[in-house]
């Protein structure tokens, strides 16, 4: 008897795009390490959560509560879990309508670890919907030196000399993290935090070192700079911290570069940061179907050329001719953002979806495919069951059969509203997970009447004998 596994879809089924409405919630999520010991970083993981992204419920007292959790997942390269950690917060107003839409709820993650390149996942979960929101990212620590040598590069929504020690306390100063580093009217400041480590430090005698910062464009044009200012070292190692009002550039990304040189030794270091100057209307946080779209997508302001050529090339299934024709030709990481920018409104468009909805929901697919069918040195992503994933969302029904004594492994998918009734039928043929489209009843897809004969291990030995 065939065996049905019914996904979790097929109990309430829904369009996808829709779906992902549902369940989707936007996060910002960022990271900066520090010297700990000669062996260990301190690492710190931010989130951020703007406050019109959350559902709140009335209370008995009649105020109004949103309750979610931030869990941080950390992976070495191999897949093996580090180490997991749980926040829960909850949040009260007096009055929704009154509420503040772009204020940020900021979580951070205070975590050591071995010097080293791991893998990390920060999901939150808003407990009052269930909707939840993920973000998957490398997480790549300094390397400690024998020399002069900087940590990574913060961005500060807040920072002064701290009054009392909280979770954003760090070296006496209130220092509180901007995991979004897209600045606008509502953020207008940059504010920067930075560590300076190995300085010739002699309590003998006076050692200086020079500090100074420079913002890049694009085309690595310096557009506001300061000037070299030398200081006294007063220990091995300072903290470097200052802050500027963006807003008099134009829009844009940008590079903020921190210099540190060492008087004595003549030693130098450095290091930097990209963020992105936004100058568009505000758009008001409620789902609204998009009429126009930005010049560039803020989603896509701080990509590099290799990133965004990754994410055409996992959207290539949706794409026509002409639109991998002209994406091809596109040199410049500015045109490539503005032409993502607005292949992704296009989708928006015919799908009537508010503005990025349609790309947040594709690239999810696309790492669900990453998690679930990776095979063969490939990602999930570029295998048959993900290219379907992508294309088609998840199935309504998943009929599984493993390897017998006259068949091989192989699975079909039913999708109920696709041309009124579709199905995939995929097989691991070569026996090493990766299973491959031979069949589908959709009409756009590959059609083989006899795949039955190519499941059969027998129709397979008596086609092989043939050859012979």
């Amino acid at each position: 008897m065939k065996q049905k596994t019914i996904s979790t879809l097929a109990l309430l089924f829904l369009p996808i795009i829709v779906w992902a409405q549902m369940t989707f919630v936007p996060i910002n999520v960022d990271y900066a390490s520090f010297k700990e010991t000669d062996s260990s970083a301190y690492v710190e993981v931010y989130v951020s959560i703007f406050q019109g992204n959350l559902t709140y419920n009335k209370q008995q007292d009649g105020v109004f509560q949103a309750n979610f959790t931030n869990h941080l997942e950390v992976f070495d390269l191999n897949g093996n879990l580090v180490n997991r950690f749980a926040h829960n917060f909850k949040n009260t107003a007096h009055d929704t309508s009154q509420m503040s839409r772009y204020n940020q709820f900021v979580d951070i993650f205070p975590i050591s670890l071995p010097y080293g390149n791991y893998k990390a996942k920060v999901r939150l979960v808003d407990n009052v919907s269930n909707r939840n929101g993920e973000y998957v990212f490398d997480l790549n620590t300094i390397r400690h030196k024998k020399n002069l040598f900087l940590s990574d590069l913060e961005f500060c929504m807040e920072l002064k000399k701290a009054e009392q020690k909280d979770r954003f306390y760090k070296n006496g100063l209130r220092v509180v993290p901007n995991p979004r580093p897209v600045f606008d009217i509502l953020q207008p400041m940059l504010y920067f935090y930075v560590e300076l480590n190995n300085l010739s430090y002699n309590s003998s005698a006076e050692n200086h070192y020079r500090f100074w910062y420079f913002v890049t464009n694009n085309q690595g044009d310096t557009v506001k700079s300061r000037k070299p200012v030398e200081k006294k070292i007063l220990s091995n190692n300072l903290v470097e911290i200052g802050g500027f009002n963006v807003m008099a550039l134009p829009q844009n990304t940008y590079i903020l570069n921190i210099k540190v040189e060492d008087v004595k030794t003549g030693q130098r270091a450095s290091t930097k940061k990209a963020f992105y100057v936004y100058k568009g209307k505000q758009q008001e946080s409620q789902p609204q179907y998009a009429q126009e779209a930005p010049e560039i997508d803020e989603a896509l302001a701080l990509m590099t050329k290799d990133q965004l050529k990754k994410e055409f090339e996992m959207a290539k299934y949706i794409a026509t001719r002409q639109e991998e024709k002209v994406f091809k030709n596109l040199e410049d990481a500015n045109a490539m953002r503005k032409f993502l920018t607005q292949f992704w409104y296009r989708r928006d468009k015919l799908n009537q979806t508010p503005f990025g909805a349609f790309r947040i929901n594709y690239l999810k697919r696309a790492e669900e495919a990453n998690q679930r069918f990776k095979a063969m040195g490939r990602e999930g992503w570029q295998t048959d069951r993900g290219r379907v994933l992508l294309m088609y969302g998840e199935p309504d029904e998943i009929e599984r059969h493993p390897s017998s004594m006259d068949l091989l492994p192989y699975v079909i998918w039913y999708y109920h509203n696709l041309e009124g009734g579709a199905e995939f039928v995929f097989v691991d043929e070569r026996g090493f997970g990766e299973y491959e489209l031979i069949h589908s009843s959709y009409r756009k897809e590959l059609q083989n009447p006899n795949w039955q004969q190519i499941i059969s291990k027998k129709s397979g030995l008596m086609q092989q004998s043939d050859r012979f």
